[in-house]
């Protein structure tokens, strides 16, 4: 599989939902934010977060699995849309300059989607 498939950038985005944001804020979630100078507080609720996030990782993987065209097209402006909102959220103060990194992090992943599935459209087309 070539690097910039759309099915290998979901893969990869899947796997860091169900294993990094999903995995670490359930099992370690003080350590996982303190890295980034955020505070898990009433960690019930972040270990929510991160059962969320691992579910949504396991979407991730079977679009992925199964070629849900969809799915992987839908998730480029979802994932910018996370991004914006974790910026929102930095520039309100209301979450230190960490959450940047997880922005980043999510517009990488729908910029790789987005270039592959650009690539394979127009390999498909024959352009």
């Amino acid at each position: 599989m070539s690097f910039m498939s759309s099915k290998l950038s979901m893969q990869a985005f899947g796997l860091y939902l169900v294993l990094v944001a999903g995995f670490g804020l359930i099992f370690v979630p003080h350590f996982m934010l303190g890295m980034f100078g955020l505070s898990a507080g009433d960690d019930a609720w972040v270990r929510m977060v991160g059962m969320l996030a691992s579910i949504v990782g396991a979407y991730y993987l079977v679009a992925a699995t199964t070629g849900a065209q969809e799915i992987i097209r839908w998730s480029i402006p979802l994932r910018v849309y996370a991004a914006s909102f974790m910026v929102f959220l930095f520039i309100s103060g209301t979450l230190p300059v960490g959450i940047l990194l997880f922005a980043a992090i999510d517009v990488a992943g729908a910029m790789w989607t987005w270039s592959a599935l650009k690539l394979e459209t127009q390999s498909s087309t024959g352009q």
